[in-house]
């Protein structure tokens, strides 16, 4: 890839004091960025980052204590490195 050039079908926008969290409630991480196609979040330990693996589809809620909202969104795990987790944003059935 050259140098540069920026492929992304969606451009990332940075999220300050969002928080996901799964069906169960458990907080998975803070939400670092997001865009049209997905987010990435840092999980708040390794238990939680263990818990999520590659191609995993679940259901998370994005909440935002400032603005008291939150968004309930189908995902699937694309990247995992164990400091950060990346979502795809999905929709239907597997």
């Amino acid at each position: 890839m050259a140098e540069g050039i920026d492929r992304r079908q969606f451009q990332r926008i940075p999220i300050e004091g969002a928080v996901a969290v799964n069906s169960d409630g458990r907080e998975l991480g803070k939400v670092s960025q997001a865009g049209g196609g997905g987010m990435m979040i840092f999980p708040p330990n390794r238990d939680v980052a263990d818990s999520l693996t590659l191609g995993q589809r679940m259901q998370v809620t994005i909440m935002e204590p400032d603005s008291q909202t939150s968004n309930t969104i189908d995902v699937v795990i694309r990247y995992h490195d164990g400091e950060k987790i990346g979502f795809e944003f999905v929709t239907g059935n597997p």
